[in-house]
């Protein structure tokens, strides 16, 4: 039997893991284009393209010995999934470890933080070219457009970098922060959990997203992020919003996995 995609190809088991990934590629609040279904294993399948050292971290990541459980079946409803999502995190959680959930849409997080929030008080870092703090959406309480608007109803903090697209009210909000400031509006006292909607990079540098925004970060930025990040306590992160059929070079999936391997070499490594 062929063998599914893994996330760098690992194979190691569960009990043996200390960073766990898991697949959520949801589909069903798409509000213009959609195609991030194929999102995790687009990313599993670019990172055969990587290598495992990263030279910005010094780094091996195997050395935070992943294991890849794959996806969730998707063929259920919203809630299902979701609810099926903040059990596995919570286990992961509980069991002493770190999860990484590829999405899919950014309503992922929501399960994820919920889970997370059963252990203590939490705050969320996003980077996210919109600010998704609507209450509702297209008649939706739950959806992309209101993810972290229900993550920050559940934590103590939330700061959101690389914002550039807003609904109005939003704007004013004293959540948005640059990347270089971002960390002043963190707890230092409260893990983090890291949400990533790879939107929040410059179209120029990852197109194949479901909602492109001109104007986004560089590499750079990312990178510096990430060093900041290593000040704080990092339970997990979401990945979320890689539509690989918007961009057919597969560049996009190429830096979606290419961010993962920096994100976990830098924090978990």
């Amino acid at each position: 039997m062929p063998q599914r995609l893994s996330f760098l190809g690992t194979s190691l088991p569960y009990p043996e893991a200390r960073v766990v990934i898991l697949g959520v590629p949801l589909e069903r609040t798409t509000s213009w284009r959609g195609g991030q279904a194929q999102g995790p294993n687009a990313l599993r399948a670019a990172s055969d393209s990587v290598e495992f050292f990263s030279h910005h971290f010094r780094r091996d990541v195997r050395d935070a010995r992943i294991a890849d459980l794959g996806d969730l079946d998707p063929y259920r409803s919203v809630e299902e999934i979701l609810a099926e999502e903040e059990a596995e995190v919570e286990r992961i959680l509980r069991d002493g470890k770190i999860p990484v959930v590829l999405g899919g849409e950014h309503t992922v997080v929501i399960p994820a933080v919920r889970a997370a929030c059963k252990f203590g008080p939490l705050q969320v870092l996003a980077l996210d070219a919109h600010s998704d703090l609507r209450d509702e959406y297209l008649g939706l309480k739950v959806c992309h457009a209101t993810a972290l608007r229900r993550a920050r109803e559940l934590v103590e903090n939330l700061v959101v970098v690389g914002a550039r697209s807003f609904f109005g009210p939003d704007l004013e909000e004293p959540c948005f922060a640059g990347p270089k400031d971002f960390a002043q509006k963190l707890r230092p006292d409260l893990p983090v959990w890291l949400s990533v909607d790879l939107d929040f990079l410059d179209p120029s540098l990852c197109p194949g997203v479901t909602n492109p925004e001109p104007g986004g970060l560089f590499w750079p930025d990312f990178l510096g992020i990430l060093r900041e990040l290593r000040r704080f306590r990092v339970l997990g992160m979401d990945l979320v919003e890689l539509a690989p059929i918007w961009d057919p070079s597969g560049v996009s999936a190429v830096c979606a996995a290419k961010a993962l391997l920096e994100a976990i070499a830098a924090l978990w490594a």
